[in-house]
């Protein structure tokens, strides 16, 4: 059988069965790598322990000792993730590379924990996209450009594009990705994979390199909604390295797994912003799409509710300012610098990174530059400050306006498209992105200032069901409902422009 195709939940069931051990998972997946990494570049380093952990999950299965939920399944995590193991974590620059650190990330652990072997790290978009507007997508200095599967020189959007990628081409049963505004949920659009951008606190972002701890968000990519939600079910849970994970007001996890079921938008109300229609129609193909995906979950037996609009956000219309965002970069830069145990570079604060990266030639200065970096440096005041405070509360009223939104109208959740540009960052909330379908083969080539192809034949788009604070349940349910009445991925081998290479690549371990 075609292991690869199996969900993490028919992987899980195909190990339990003898049908497949966890060692030859791990030769299947380093394989499929080897075939399509030279055409996509998804995967920084590969666990050169994976092998060896693989032989002795699969011992320890023989003798009846089972870790838990997933024994001996292969994950890929993004390479901002801090592993206490023989891989580098990077953030793709060169200034991490040989650091070591003090603890490795919580959601890893507990990945452990639960029997999963690591697989390797997926590349990304360097320090999440933080360093300048020239840098592209799916850039990094250590690993290269990312490219998405389904076109030529495709754009894979968002820093966790690596993610994104891998789980799209089946590299490992799943991969974790972060988010601070829009990583997870739109490399995941662009990629036809589902991906879940949690309540921020919900999952520890202990061990994670930071960007904004106030809005930073550690989620999962996978190939199906209830594959989202069983590595969710492992990693969320208080964490006293996270004081964000405090918020989480239940004591007990939810069964996110159970929130799986074909009937889960039945009843639920579901709020559809006259700009998210108006946002999607600037697309006529995207608009056509997105209106019959509301048909469809009317079908499912939500009630949509759409004669509405935000009182104050307006998607696209730039109305987030910096000033929170530099400053809290800066200063969780300092502090994550400061906390290394060894420091390879001698780097303390942003300023100094700033300064390697136009000293070392491989970080590609006079090519991307240092832009956002150079703002976050210069930004007036600090965390203490009244004018970092008054641009914090500014901000976060904007991110109020969904929740604002569906307690007006009574509502469950809110339905947009995953190209919609919508306040989750500021308002600390959770979304799903959920593939919805590809554009046309005559689609024409729509190329980015960069010179990636953004829109174009067969490259896919997505709806995404966004909510309150800590409605994951809710969220699932919605967006498994919507997945299992439409299977859009099921067409996603068909659409991709990527082939098995006659002579695989060689990938580098830790």
């Amino acid at each position: 059988m075609d292991v690869w195709r199996l969900d993490l939940e028919g992987l899980i069931q195909a190990l339990e069965n003898g049908k497949v051990t966890s060692e030859q998972l791990i030769e299947m997946y380093t394989s499929r790598i080897a075939q399509f990494e030279d055409q996509v570049r998804a995967i920084g380093r590969l666990n050169p322990e994976a092998k060896s952990i693989a032989i002795e999950r699969d011992q320890q299965r023989t003798k009846g000792n089972i870790m838990g939920k997933l024994h001996g399944i292969p994950i890929l995590v993004k390479d901002t993730f801090i592993t206490l193991d023989k891989m580098d974590t990077t953030a793709g620059s060169y200034a991490l590379v040989g650091a070591k650190y003090k603890y490795e990330s919580t959601v890893v652990t507990k990945l452990r924990t639960a029997g999963a072997i690591i697989l390797g790290k997926t590349n990304l978009s360097q320090w999440g996209l933080a360093r300048s507007p020239k840098c592209p997508n799916g850039w990094s200095a250590t690993f290269g450009q990312a490219y998405g599967p389904f076109h030529a020189d495709q754009d894979p959007q968002g820093s966790s594009s690596g993610s994104a990628i891998a789980a799209s081409l089946h590299y490992g049963a799943a991969c974790l990705g972060a988010e601070t505004s829009g990583s997870i949920l739109y490399p995941a659009q662009r990629n036809s994979v589902v991906g879940l951008k949690p309540t921020p606190g919900l999952t520890s972002r202990a061990g994670i390199i930071p960007l904004n701890p106030d809005q930073d968000s550690v989620g999962p990519l996978a190939i199906s909604v209830k594959d989202v939600a069983l590595i969710l079910q492992i990693i969320a849970g208080k964490d006293e390295k996270d004081e964000a994970t405090a918020d989480i007001p239940f004591d007990t996890i939810p069964d996110y797994v159970a929130s799986c079921n074909a009937s889960g938008l039945d009843g639920l109300r579901v709020a559809v912003p006259q700009s998210v229609y108006l946002q999607a129609d600037s697309d006529p193909e995207l608009g056509v799409a997105f209106r019959s995906a509301v048909k469809k979950i009317q079908s499912l037996g939500a009630i949509v509710i759409e004669d509405i609009e935000f009182k104050t956000w307006r998607p696209g219309a730039r109305m987030r300012e910096d000033l929170w965002g530099d400053i809290q970069l800066r200063e969780s830069f300092g502090r994550f610098f400061d906390d290394l145990l060894f420091n390879p570079h001698g780097i303390h604060n942003i300023s100094e990174l700033i300064e390697f990266i136009k000293t070392t030639p491989e970080e590609q200065y006079d090519e991307y530059g240092a832009e956002w970096f150079v703002n976050a440096r210069d930004a007036l005041g600090s965390s203490q400050s009244a004018e970092y405070r008054e641009a914090k509360v500014k901000m976060e009223r904007l991110g109020q306006d969904v929740v604002k939104l569906l307690d007006e109208h009574n509502c469950d959740v809110l339905l947009a498209t995953s190209s919609t540009d919508l306040p989750l960052d500021l308002g600390r909330l959770p979304g799903i992105s959920v593939p919805l379908g590809f554009f046309s083969e005559n689609r024409p080539v729509l190329k980015d200032s960069k010179g990636f192809v953004k829109k174009g034949p067969n490259i896919p788009y997505a709806i995404t069901f966004a909510g309150r604070r800590f409605s994951e349940e809710k969220l699932i349910s919605c967006a498994y409902a919507f997945e299992q009445a439409t299977k859009v991925n099921s067409q996603n081998e068909q659409k991709m422009v990527v082939t098995p290479s006659s002579s695989p690549c060689t990938v580098s371990e830790a």
